[in-house]
């Protein structure tokens, strides 16, 4: 059977009510008699105190034991009388004054301490008593005595009246309880009953809670919670239409990743095999002329520095792709760098009889990694010495626009369809289908200063300019 919490909360209410009573009883019976008798001897010793400190008289004795309920007694020296080192005896009989010796039955004992003093439980008109006593400096033996029969016969009667208490409390806590269960247990439901309501996509209903605590809390959290909730609704059919075309963009890069395993396939297998058709013509001596022979060792050399090359360059790739490539942002002096970079290519322009025009501004700082731009310019330098036109003209520029260096390599030469424009950064790609290997290089060139230059944060585009193509890119200048 289910409960519910309302009666969940009231039963736990009155287990806990009834826990506290009967733990009162358990404790009142073991504990109550000890502590009070303690308190009773307590009371003695304060007596036995203030009675040390001055002799007392006959009115302070008797406000001594009406206030704590003590009966006290105070025996003359004539009575008493010292037989043994640290204790006196009394005559039951003081008119008996020859029998002190001869019958100690006749007498009672106190055993004294060095502070003369001392206690002793006796038995007194057929009840215990317990007896504290002290011998003044006048000789006198002063005793108080409480009745231990009294102590128990009193905390028997505070037992019994506190069972009764408990259990009138225990009843009349039914009451209370109910209301105390229904007061907590309300809000809990309508927060519930609202909660449920979510669940089923119905957001029009408002908690009205006004405990002032953390249930009022609650319940504004869970309006704003269903207030959002209703208002993200669109936003979640809107992000469901977006993530379809995330998956139609996933999709697409699958594709594109298959045709890039295929590109590297194919850039790998035309080398491999050349250098397998010229090693096995030369293993089988098919070729006669020695001269001839040097020639296809000197391709199998060519074909397996392509293959190098093009390894080196897939490394560059993957790690820049994998932003495991760590940038270093230093001071570029940019016309110098672009004047060293350039005349690496100046014995292939003379045998094109191609020009080489700088227009650098001087004095040019930007910030960025030295090298890695180094790598950005020789490849773009690259791709235009291998299609400038014979005869033609290779520009470099430099020039600043605001707190910006532009960098622009331009080649004369055929254009890029429009269309192709934006592919040529992407691994393996050139403007001719048949990816023949007329103009050399790996296919990853522009690729990488794609990969560099986002990695800066630059600006870089291609477009087509009247009788060429222009590369371009930005630095941030310092």
């Amino acid at each position: 059977m289910r409960l519910r919490l309302t009666h969940k909360v009231f039963i736990f209410s009155f287990a806990l009510v009834s826990l506290v009573i009967v733990g009162g009883i358990y404790i009142n019976n073991n504990f109550l008699e000890d502590f009070y008798s303690n308190r009773r001897i307590a009371q003695i010793k304060e007596v036995r105190e203030l009675i040390s400190k001055d002799i007392p008289t006959k009115e302070d004795l008797e406000t001594y034991s009406q206030k704590y309920n003590i009966t006290i007694n105070m025996i003359n020296k004539d009575n008493l009388r010292s037989l043994e080192q640290g204790k006196i005896y009394m005559k039951l009989n003081p008119r008996d004054n020859n029998r002190l010796n001869k019958n100690f039955r006749t007498v009672d004992r106190y055993i004294l301490d060095k502070n003369n003093e001392g206690n002793r439980v006796i038995d007194h008109r057929g009840m215990e008593h317990l007896e504290y006593y002290k011998l003044l400096p006048t000789g006198q033996l002063i005793t108080l005595r409480i009745s231990m029969d009294s102590i128990r016969s009193t905390v028997g009667i505070v037992n019994e009246f506190y069972i009764y208490e408990g259990i009138a409390i225990l009843i009349g806590s039914l009451f209370f309880i109910y209301i105390f269960s229904l007061q907590i247990t309300r809000p809990i439901i309508a927060l519930n009953s609202i909660i449920k309501k979510m669940v089923k996509m119905d957001f029009s209903y408002r908690a009205k809670i006004k405990s002032k605590d953390e249930l009022e809390e609650l319940g504004g959290n869970i309006n704003f919670l269903s207030s959002e909730l209703e208002k993200n609704m669109g936003q979640l059919r809107l992000s469901n239409m977006k993530l379809k075309d995330e998956v139609e963009k996933r999709r697409k890069i699958d594709e594109l990743r298959k045709e890039f395993i295929a590109s590297v396939t194919h850039e790998i297998k035309t080398p491999v095999t050349v250098i397998n058709t010229h090693a096995e013509m030369l293993f089988y001596d098919l070729i006669e002329d020695k001269d001839e022979g040097k020639k296809y060792l000197k391709t199998i050399m060519s074909e397996g520095n392509n293959i190098s090359l093009l390894l080196n360059e897939l490394i560059k790739l993957i790690k820049l792709e994998a932003n495991i490539v760590d940038i270093k942002m230093e001071k570029i002096y940019l016309s110098d760098l672009l004047v060293e970079e350039s005349s690496k290519y100046k014995i292939d322009l003379e045998k094109k009889n191609t020009r080489l025009i700088l227009d650098l501004e001087k004095d040019i700082i930007a910030l960025g990694d030295r090298f890695k731009i180094g790598q950005v310019v020789n490849n773009i330098l690259s791709n235009g010495v291998s299609y400038v036109e014979d005869n033609g003209e290779l520009r470099i520029n430099l020039k600043t626009e605001k707190n910006i260096a532009r960098i622009e390599i331009i080649n004369t030469g055929s254009s890029i369809p429009e269309d192709q424009l934006e592919n040529i950064w992407k691994a393996f790609y050139r403007v001719e289908r048949s990816r023949n290997r007329k103009y050399g290089g790996t296919g990853l060139g522009l690729t990488i200063v794609s990969g560099i230059l986002e990695r800066h944060r630059s600006k870089f585009g291609v477009e087509n300019i009247e009788h060429g193509v222009k590369f371009w890119f930005t630095l941030r200048k310092i």
